[in-house]
């Protein structure tokens, strides 16, 4: 009997031990796959030709985790930011006004990221890969956006991908045109989009 009890208590430590190894081993697959902070900074650049008429020249550049969910902005027009012009032309930059939860974001945040709808130009908005907190954000595949209001329910939509937490990258974004048959009005405002991740020296 003393040794079937012997026998039982050895088989006892040897699975006790195993399931610490075992855990031991999960624990460090977790902790080595949790993704790390990234340093650096993504440039956006476009062309901007402004439109002669109501209803247009309004823009918004923000930027989206690969998931579609939001992260930050990092341009919008006067008009459309801190005029609260969203409330009134409610057809302008819909999908921005959408996605950054205009609603329900703190008039300040926005109006930190506003200014008059500059001339026409080569522009671009630098991102320094933090969130709307502040916080900085995760290597991975992010994607960028810029939607301008052409005239009146009429909008061009770019968007592109790039990631970012490695080495040095370059993308080209497409553009989509809203309604149907928008893009016949001859009317640009945004084009040549493209961004550029450099990491951190």
């Amino acid at each position: 009997m003393k040794k079937y009890g012997m026998i039982y208590v050895t088989v006892l430590l040897v699975l006790s031990a195993g399931c610490s190894i075992l855990g031991m081993r999960a624990q460090k697959g977790v902790q080595g796959s949790l993704a790390q902070p990234v340093t650096g900074k993504v440039t956006v650049s476009y062309t901007l030709t402004r439109i002669s008429g109501r209803a247009s020249n309004q823009y918004a550049v923000w930027i989206e985790d690969d998931a579609g969910r939001f992260v930050r902005t990092l341009f919008v027009t006067d008009y459309m930011a801190r005029r609260q012009g969203w409330k009134v032309r409610q057809q302008s930059l819909s999908t921005w006004v959408k996605v950054a939860d205009v609603k329900n974001t703190v008039q300040e945040e926005i109006n930190a990221v506003s200014s008059a709808t500059p001339q026409s130009g080569k522009l671009s908005a630098v991102w320094d890969l933090k969130d709307a907190a502040g916080k900085a954000v995760v290597a991975g595949v992010y994607v960028y956006r810029i939607e301008g209001s052409l005239q009146w329910e009429n909008t061009v939509l770019w968007t592109g991908k790039i990631r970012v937490g490695s080495a040095r990258e370059t993308s080209q974004a497409t553009v989509s045109y809203f309604p149907e048959g928008a893009d016949k009005l001859g009317k640009t405002l945004i084009s040549d989009v493209s961004a550029v991740y450099e990491p951190a020296p």
